[in-house]
């Protein structure tokens, strides 16, 4: 009894220190920042002004796959011992429908909302919302997120699919996703721009549940705070460094990366951009779904690196507006600290055609093809190849 008790006064002490070092970092912050201008915090017009002026817009993206191997299915899906598994090699799919509602309340605060319906396709449970937030601006270098959003832990929580090199995120991406240090989450977060002796310096630091869209509530009292900055070292090239602690299911959890982002206008048409990410994490996820209770957090351990570069080409037609290339390679080690691990590397060459500016209109063709350190049978995690062809429309 006395354990619990300690237990309980241990992880209140500690929630409790973690929301008094965010409400003091704001603080200290709003008051270096005194001497900006004030904005004024009234409403700008009444309420019917204010929904008008709210901005509607959304992407479909639509997607044809095709499986180069029989027993492989449009997920990357091995199917060779049940020969009654009725599964298909090629199909069209939808997968994103988004709406996406933003705008000003006052000159302050401002919100966000996105859903994408094509998740009701299949089990929409913890799915559909994805974002849901509303950003108080204290000034031009801070600001108070809080809902449902991306901790922007990397270079991809930055990016929107919309305007993604490559036909989708990479898995070190979903790996971090599933242990809560990347894609949607729900907590609060401050997060700004500023300047360091002239270089330009973003960051974030927030405090999260840490179990993504699961029933958008917590499952445990543990949270998990990342942080990430970013610094324009030179014009063009972008150092991005995160990291993050916390708390799940009682196992301390920590995660770190970095990123390096390139980018360089070779000429009037030419555009030549590198992305590359390094991660390195606990996989708490991976550790969960065991069944061994004498495994311990420390033992599970996600490492990854990718690397994207990409050339544009600008037509300036009045069809054709550009032309892009771009090849990317993934390394993903779930779980590097034990002996067999499956390393999954993947190779994504892809060919983009732009019909509108910024990528309003584009046509996507392409090649997935994932190789593992061995193959498991009835399962993703085998060596396949799949085609694909991607129509994006933003509107």
């Amino acid at each position: 009894m006395k354990y619990q008790v300690k237990k309980f006064i241990g992880g209140y002490l500690a929630s409790v220190s973690t929301m008094v070092l965010v409400f003091a970092l704001s603080f200290i912050t709003i008051i270096a920042d005194a001497k900006q201008p004030a904005v004024s915090d009234t409403l700008q017009r009444p309420l019917l002004k204010v929904l008008k002026k709210l901005e509607l817009s959304g992407t479909i993206r639509m997607r044809y796959t095709s499986s180069l191997e029989n027993n492989i299915d449009v997920n990357g899906k091995e199917h060779s011992t049940d020969k009654t598994d009725e599964f298909t090699t090629n199909a069209f799919t939808l997968p994103q429908v988004r709406l996406v509602l933003s705008g000003n309340i006052t000159d302050k605060l401002d919100v966000y909302f996105r859903a994408n319906f094509a998740e009701f396709a299949q089990n929409p449970q913890n799915k559909v919302l994805e974002y849901a937030y509303a950003t108080y601006h204290f000034n031009k270098s801070l600001a108070l997120r809080a809902g449902l959003f991306r901790p922007e832990f990397g270079r991809e929580d930055d990016i929107a699919t919309d305007f993604l090199q490559s036909f989708d995120y990479t898995n070190q991406y979903n790996a971090f996703a599933e242990n809560g240090w990347m894609s949607y989450q729900l907590g609060l977060s401050l997060l700004g721009k500023t300047k360091v002796a002239s270089i330009p310096v973003t960051y974030s630091i927030g405090v999260f549940n840490g179990n993504g869209r699961e029933g958008f509530t917590d499952s445990d009292n543990g949270k998990q705070v990342p942080a990430r900055v970013t610094a324009e070292v030179i014009p063009g090239l972008e150092l991005g460094l995160n990291g993050g602690f916390g708390k799940s299911r009682g196992n301390s959890v920590q995660a770190w990366g970095v990123d390096l982002n390139y980018e360089k206008k070779l000429n009037e048409r030419l555009l030549l951009a590198i992305l590359s990410e390094y991660k390195d994490g606990s996989n708490q996820s991976l550790l969960f779904n065991q069944s061994n209770a004498d495994l311990r957090i420390k033992d599970y351990k996600v490492r990854g690196v990718y690397v994207l570069p990409s050339v544009q080409y600008k037509v300036y037609g009045s069809f054709v507006k550009a032309v892009e290339a771009s090849f990317k390679y993934e390394y993903l080690d779930p779980s590097y600290v034990l002996s067999g691990s499956n390393v999954r590397q993947q190779y994504v060459p892809m060919l983009g055609i732009d019909f509108a500016e910024k990528y309003a209109v584009r046509l996507q063709v392409g090649m997935v093809i994932d190789h593992y350190g061995h193959n498991v049978e009835n399962s993703v995690q085998y060596n396949s190849s799949r085609f694909l062809i991607q129509l994006q429309l933003r509107f």
